[in-house]
């Protein structure tokens, strides 16, 4: 199959050259059976000017670089620094910073997440570590909570919106885009520890919930220039909560010490000019005694293990064109329970080589034009005899191929009156058919105001089990989302910049797990129609002294056409699981170079959860109130040798009563009171989490080129 991409963008491809970090971009890398990712390759480093970020350089959302605020989508960067500064201690505290997003529980203990009401965690959300995808290929979920060390971030980069157009099928909603430390930089070392307390547990032994140790090296080899490597690592251990799980059956079961999340990440990398290899190992080794919903004894043991390599080079023949090669490798073993003798048994991989060859040619100063193509393969096979647990074979084999091919194009055009971002992509997956998805943008600014209009197709591909697992006469297929928005931002001052998104979000076509009434079966169809409708409202102060950041953001469903799964009895104005309303604040004050102080909250509105059945058997609804989460970090640098810092934070200062709520409910066959309750014992009662803890953060950072301490 011929594949094509083209890009058009204000930024020629010469200019883009002599500033371009030589960083290997954002993978987009598919869904198993369905999307191949066209990220860009050599995005701009996203250093802000003075802290402003709106004047970062970034291609997260196109081909083209450009500045954070002409970017043809609506994006949320957040500074390595600010990570840090904060005391963010995983993906999680992060995403309750960003507007729109919320965290639920899936099965056997595990926390993803949602989008402007919308349940993300399978597939309809993108993941992105320096380039590769963190979906994993069987379900194309993610893990968070402990996943990754922050202390290894440079930046996160969050689309809030589709990314298809750019990175195909797991990019539905929206992609969390990580940039780590890697080969950019000069000489230098890293290294900090962390442990955290929680104050809720019965045995200072089993109440941490966190201890970890991370090491990082960049390495430029002056003698040869051009080349550089960078390695890190990272153990540690963790636990979800202390807290006791109750499940719908008000059956209880203690977390503590039997909710663990231990995460290993090794990572690598070398570089000669335009050429890079790097690597990252990445594995999480949960404990949960939530199993699907009911407790479980004794706890569950699963483990999520993936490798990760990627080769790209750049070749320039001219200053007008480039070429850039790429292969991607990548095998997982993700949601392994090797305890054969358990029901929940499950011992599956999958493998996945991707190439892909791109050109550009900047035909204009004002005109750049990018053609390439991918091709994508996909290998799942069993690691263990079928019939045992979950351990079932993909149709009537114990292995399944797949293959996806795509093309992409994307026009990004400057003129007096507006600039123009238009896109398309076209994906053919093997067994489910062709995905097409257009995109286009206006952009404009004048002065201190800036206003983007954007239209944009964009859709979510099955994953292999997603497949394996459909019921039904008619196959699962891929869902089709169609979204408007409209974001309008000022300068109030040089300092000060507030921003406002509205937008309209329509799915058809969703793919659940579900129960199907024809065939008496549970397992993944496509269902009817969901959407939602709200704004984002964000304002950002940034001086010498102070950097503060508020969001708030609120949805409601604006439409609901055979969803069981997913709506509240008695409530149309929610869906179920995410808060209607959410606020997010958080500052640092610097009142000496050396110190730092942190305060920072998240407000979450009521939520729903599947209650009870009534005494006639109807189906209920159970609320669980607005929470506010309020934290403190205080850092300071420098402590007694340049590069060393300590910082103390504590979190959930008010000790909220914390849950994750399982956005998806079980299916009653019929009406019946018998079939209500059953569907009701197979929700997931909701998970405790982020409990109060206190941490302590000691970190160092020594760099050769300024004498042994921080720049």
């Amino acid at each position: 199959m011929a594949l094509v991409m083209v890009t058009v963008s204000w930024t020629s491809l010469a200019h883009a050259q002599d500033n371009a970090d030589s960083s290997p971009s954002p993978e987009g890398q598919p869904a198993p059976a369905a999307q191949t990712g066209t990220p860009p390759e050599n995005p701009q480093p996203s250093v802000s000017t003075e802290g402003d970020e709106s004047k970062a350089a970034t291609q997260v959302a196109s081909f083209a670089t450009t500045q954070l605020k002409d970017s043809p989508a609506v994006v949320t960067v957040i500074s390595g620094a600010d990570i840090l500064a904060t005391g963010a201690r995983d993906l999680v505290d992060i995403l309750n910073m960003v507007p729109g997003f919320f965290l639920g529980v899936d099965v056997e203990g595990v926390v993803g997440p949602g989008f402007r009401g919308l349940w993300g965690h399978e597939g309809k959300i993108l993941l992105i570590i320096d380039g590769k995808e963190m979906n994993e290929l069987l379900y194309s979920n993610m893990q968070l909570g402990n996943e990754f060390p922050v202390e290894l971030i440079e930046r996160v980069e969050v689309v809030r919106g589709p990314g298809s157009v750019i990175y195909g099928g797991s990019a539905e909603l929206a992609v969390i885009n990580v940039i780590t430390r890697g080969l950019q930089g000069s000489t230098d070392v890293m290294a900090t520890a962390t442990y955290g307390q929680m104050t809720g547990a019965h045995e200072f032994g089993t109440g941490y919930g966190r201890r970890k140790v991370t090491a990082s090296g960049r390495f430029v080899v002056d003698s040869v220039p051009g080349l550089s490597s960078f390695a890190s690592v990272s153990v540690g251990q963790g636990q979800r909560s202390v807290r006791n799980y109750v499940d719908n059956a008000d059956v209880p079961a203690t977390m503590e010490g039997r909710s663990a999340l231990d995460p290993t990440v090794v990572q690598a990398g070398i570089g000669f000019r335009d050429i890079q290899a790097s690597f990252l190992y990445h594995h999480l080794a949960t404990t949960d005694v939530d199993g699907s919903g009911a407790v479980v004894s004794p706890p569950l043991h699963v483990s999520f293990d993936a490798f990760h390599g990627d080769l790209v080079g750049t070749f320039h023949p001219n200053n007008r064109f480039e070429i850039v090669p790429r292969f991607n490798f990548s095998y997982e073993t993700p949601w392994r329970i090797p305890e054969d003798a358990n029901d929940s048994f499950y011992d599956k991989s999958v493998r996945r080589l991707r190439g892909r060859l791109l050109g550009r040619w900047a035909a204009l100063d004002e005109l750049q034009v990018t053609a390439g193509g991918d091709a994508i393969f996909d290998h799942a096979q069993l690691n263990a005899p079928a019939g045992v647990g979950l351990q079932n074979q993909f149709g009537t084999s114990d292995t399944v191929d797949y293959q996806t091919f795509a093309g992409y194009v994307e026009l990004f055009s400057e003129n007096p009156i507006v600039n123009v971002a238009a896109g398309a992509r076209y994906d053919h997956l093997s067994t489910i058919g062709g995905a097409l998805v257009p995109r286009l943008v206006l952009l404009r600014s004048f002065g201190p105001f800036s206003l983007k209009g954007i239209f944009s197709m964009s859709f979510r591909a099955p994953g292999i089990e997603n497949i394996n697992d459909s019921v039904g006469v008619k196959r699962i297929s891929p869902e089709h989302t169609r979204i408007f928005e409209f974001e309008g931002s000022v300068d109030l001052t040089p300092q000060q910049r507030i921003s406002a998104n509205v937008y309209d979000i329509l799915i058809d076509s969703p793919i659940a797990y579900t129960h199907d009434a024809a065939t008496n079966a549970d397992g993944y169809l496509n269902l009817g129609r969901q959407g939602t409708r709200g704004f984002d409202l964000s304002y950002r102060l940034r001086t010498h002294l102070v950097r503060l950041e508020g969001n708030y953001s609120f949805y409601r469903p604006s439409i609901s056409e055979n969803l069981p799964p997913y709506t509240i009895p008695g409530h149309s104005d929610q869906f179920l699981g995410a808060p209607a309303h959410h606020a997010s604040a958080r500052a640092t004050f610097r009142p000496w170079d050396w110190l730092g102080i942190s305060p920072s909250a998240v407000f979450f509105g009521e939520r729903y959860t599947r209650g009870a059945p009534d005494a006639s058997g109807a189906e209920t609804a159970l609320a669980l109130p607005a929470e506010l989460l309020a934290n403190l970090f205080i850092f300071k640098d420098n402590v007694g040798v340049p590069g060393l810092t300590v910082g103390l934070g504590i979190y959930n200062i008010f000790g909220a009563n914390y849950r994750f709520v399982h956005p998806s409910a079980g299916t009653p066959v019929s009406n019946s009171a018998a079939d209500v309750l059953t569907a009701f014992q197979a929700d997931h009662a909701p998970l405790p989490g982020l409990d109060r803890e206190i941490m302590l953060r000691v970190s160092y950072l020594g760099e050769p080129s300024s004498g042994g301490g921080p720049k």
